[in-house]
Formats: C-alpha cells, sequence, structure tokens
C-alpha cells in the first residue's frame, strides 16, 4: 500500500502528469484527472508505460528506483510494504537499491510478479512506516529481512548504523529475530546485535569491543560516553572516567581527508581543554596490531594513573607537624 498523497493537478496531459515526480497512477486516477482517449494516446506514443497491470508511469522514469517502488505499492494494494534491501535503501541504511524491488504482501497473496519485482508473503506483523515518501517495513524487520543479502560490510553498517540513527533500537533488532522466521546468518546478525548492546556502533568497534579491548583489564572503560562542554558535546569511543582517558578507534571512511583530521585535532585540542587524553588508534593497527594497541592503551591508562596518585600524594595534608610559613625567600608550595 503507497502512503495517502495528493493526486497531482495543474494539466490534463498524461505524460506531463507523470513525468513531474516518479511516481505511479493507476488507470482510473488518470482518467480522472485526464480522459481515456490521452491516457491510451499517451501509452501508443510511449511517453507513458503500463509498468505492472492496471498501473501507470512515466516513460523515462520506468526504470527508476522510486517509480517501480510506488508502481508495486499501488499495484499490491493494502497491506503491501516495501521490505529487505529495498527498505533499508528508502531508509537510507544502504548506497544501492539493488536490481530487484522487494514487498511485502499478505500470505494469502499469490499474484505473479514482474522480473523486477519479488514479493514477500508473509504472516507475521511488518508494521509498516513511511520512508521517503513510501510505505515501508520497519526498519528492524527490514533488517532481519535482507541481512542474508547483505555484504559482510553492509550487515554491519546497517545495524550500527540504524541504532546510532535511532531508527531502531536493540529490542526492536531482538523481536525482529523472533518475528522473521527464516534469516540466512541469524548468528551473525546475533553477534552484531549483542555488540550494539553493549555500546558499538560500527564494525570496527564491534571488533574492538570483541577481539582487541576485551577482558577485565579494560572493564574500567565506557563506552560511546558523551561529554559535553562550551556547548559541544562529544561522543567519546571509549572512556576511563579515573584517569581521563579517551580511546578513539578512527575508522578509514570517517578520518581520511584533511577536513575530517582537522576535526579530529580541533576535537582532541577541545579535549585537552578538560583535562582529557584522547589515544587515537587506527583501523589497520586494531585488525592488525591488537597486542600492541592493548599495550599502548594499558601503558598511558597505568601512567595517568600513576600521575593522579602522584598529585594526590602532593596534595594530602601532613599530620602532626606544622608547615613551615613561606618567605619570600621560599619557592610556594606546588599545586
Amino acid at each position: 500500500m503507497r502512503s495517502l498523497r495528493a493526486l497531482p493537478s495543474g494539466g490534463d496531459d498524461p505524460a506531463e502528469l507523470l513525468r513531474r515526480e516518479p511516481l505511479a497512477l493507476t488507470r482510473a486516477e488518470l482518467i480522472s484527472l485526464t480522459s481515456d482517449r490521452k491516457l491510451r494516446t499517451a501509452v501508443e506514443r510511449g511517453e507513458v508505460v503500463r509498468i505492472l497491470p492496471n498501473t501507470y508511469v512515466a516513460a523515462e522514469h520506468q526504470h527508476s528506483f522510486q517509480a517501480r517502488a510506488d508502481a508495486a505499492l499501488t499495484w499490491a494494494g493494502p497491506g503491501a510494504a516495501l521490505a529487505g534491501r529495498s527498505a533499508l535503501y528508502a531508509w537510507s541504511l544502504v548506497d544501492e537499491p539493488g536490481p530487484t524491488i522487494t514487498i511485502t504482501v499478505p500470505q494469502a497473496d499469490h499474484r505473479e510478479c514482474a522480473d523486477w519485482l519479488r514479493t514477500l508473503r508473509v504472516a507475521y506483523v511488518v508494521d509498516p512506516l513511511p520512508a521517503a515518501g513510501l510505505t515501508c517495513a520497519r526498519v528492524a524487520v527490514a533488517i532481519a529481512q535482507a541481512f542474508g543479502d547483505l555484504s559482510r560490510d553492509e550487515q554491519s553498517d546497517v545495524v550500527f548504523g540504524a541504532v546510532a540513527r535511532r531508527l531502531t533500537n536493540v529490542r526492536q533488532l531482538r523481536q525482529a529475530l523472533v518475528d522473521v522466521p527464516r534469516i540466512r546468518f541469524r548468528r551473525r546478525l546475533t553477534s552484531r546485535i549483542e555488540a550494539a548492546e553493549r555500546g558499538a556502533e560500527s564494525w570496527l568497534e564491534e571488533h574492538s569491543l570483541r577481539k582487541v579491548f576485551a577482558g577485565k583489564a579494560f572493564d574500567q572503560f565506557i563506552r560511546q560516553h558523551e561529554v559535553f562542554f562550551e556547548g559541544d558535546l562529544f561522543r567519546l569511543d571509549m572512556f576511563d572516567p579515573f584517569t581521563r582517558t579517551a580511546v578513539e578507534l578512527d575508522g578509514a571512511r570517517w578520518h581520511r581527508t584533511d577536513e575530517q583530521r582537522v576535526r579530529d585535532i580541533r576535537r582532541d585540542a577541545i579535549l585537552a581543554a578538560m583535562g582529557i587524553q584522547t589515544i587515537r588508534l587506527a583501523s589497520r593497527d586494531l585488525t592488525e596490531r591488537a597486542d600492541w594497541c592493548r599495550g599502548v592503551v594499558h601503558r598511558a591508562v597505568a601512567a595517568r594513573a600513576a600521575a593522579h596518585a602522584e598529585r594526590g600524594e602532593r596534595q594530602r595534608p601532613t599530620t602532626g607537624k606544622r608547615a613551615p610559613r613561606q618567605t619570600d625567600s621560599q619557592p610556594p608550595t606546588p599545586r
């Protein structure tokens, strides 16, 4: 079922009406806006295409994702929704929609499909929501439907990206594991959900959480901790509040351009003004030199803890003895 919308107006040429936007209209809708004769003429001229039974689009839009998705929902009628990768594309969670439009239809619906259209007959609740002007399966369900057809990078990106953007949450993802009966790579999806629950927001963070900084030696770190300073909010991948040490896990995608590096330098400077030391670890080191990364963080934290303890000793008041009075010849006590 397509989202409710006003029909286009301002003309009686079917081709012109359909060219304005990559949308689909039924025969009845087009005749009500123009006439049966004008519709037949536009089809004969090749300006309008009958893309699915009783469903028309402008010829120039017939291969676009938006027009085909709208046509599929218009043709399928009530109860239909974009599903799988198609829904994830509408939610802007994958970069490419793929060659096939996927929709869900009620389980009793056994219609034939076009070669670019795939129908999933489902008995579970899809709970559709609008995205990009289209009726789509909710994000958690779409992830479960599409997971087996995604690349490994996409599998991580859609889970962590959807949670980070608050398009879904761990509870809804776990419910989708229950609702969707056949999920390819179910264990892998479960692993991604568990990592998101522990605070990971990318594949690199998941890898670091599970294989680099796992264990009691790093239990003091808070994952995805937010700090606020002079109107700016910063999210730290890992943060030790006792030593005020932040560890940033720098994936190549977000830290490779000059602009991104300048942003990182400014961020680190602001955090330093707050007394927070930042340790940045590159994705290559995290994946190829895990022991080295662990050692760097461990030594940095130990050094800051020792410095913290030394400052505490210096500031501890002396008991049993009166502190000497300072004179002009005596240097001030260090603070």
